[in-house]
């Protein structure tokens, strides 16, 4: 059990350093966090869950999830957004990660956010089920001052189908035509 345990502390870590100093590279580099040795052997499904979406199912693949549009949709209005501090709970079934985002917008202003993910990880290693569980206000603050839509704009928009993923394109292809 204790190998078990260790395991997951270190799939953990892997998953989320890189979201602690992505901003200084320009990229998240691909953690590997999804399993036991790192490496993405072949398609399985996994499981998501946020409170305000429920369950929904992703194939994983060694190219995805890809986290890096997200981060460069957080760059886009603030370059030094990322995790500033977390800890990690493993356990024989997974780990739970407790997670503070910053960032600075290019005026100043200081974004924080909290988030909470619970891992189950399966007998092969895989992370099967991701859970994730934030408070909203916060979040809408983020993708607000990441994408420079008001917080009634990003609200509207993630209750249409594909919300998020197009604040992800509209930020990136502003940014792009800006220059």
């Amino acid at each position: 059990m204790a190998d078990r345990i260790e395991t997951h502390r270190k799939m953990a870590r892997r998953m989320y350093q890189s979201q602690v100093d992505g901003y200084k590279v320009g990229r998240i580099e691909r953690h590997g966090g999804w399993t036991a040795d790192g490496q993405v052997h072949e398609p399985y499904e996994l499981t998501l869950f946020s409170p305000k979406r429920g369950d929904w199912t992703v194939t994983v693949r060694p190219d995805y999830p890809d986290p890096n549009p997200e981060f460069q949709m957080y760059w886009t209005g603030m370059p030094d957004f990322g995790i500033r501090d977390y800890e990690v709970f493993p356990h024989e079934d997974g780990w739970v990660c407790r997670m503070v985002f910053k960032g600075t917008t290019r005026d100043g202003a200081e974004i924080v956010a909290h988030q909470v993910d619970f891992a189950t990880v399966d007998e092969q290693g895989r992370v099967v089920r991701m859970e994730w569980y934030t408070d909203p206000n916060q979040w809408l603050r983020v993708w607000s001052a990441a994408s420079g839509k008001t917080v009634d704009e990003v609200s509207a928009l993630f209750n249409t189908l594909d919300g998020f993923q197009r604040l992800i394109d509209e930020t990136i292809a502003g940014r792009d035509a800006r220059g």
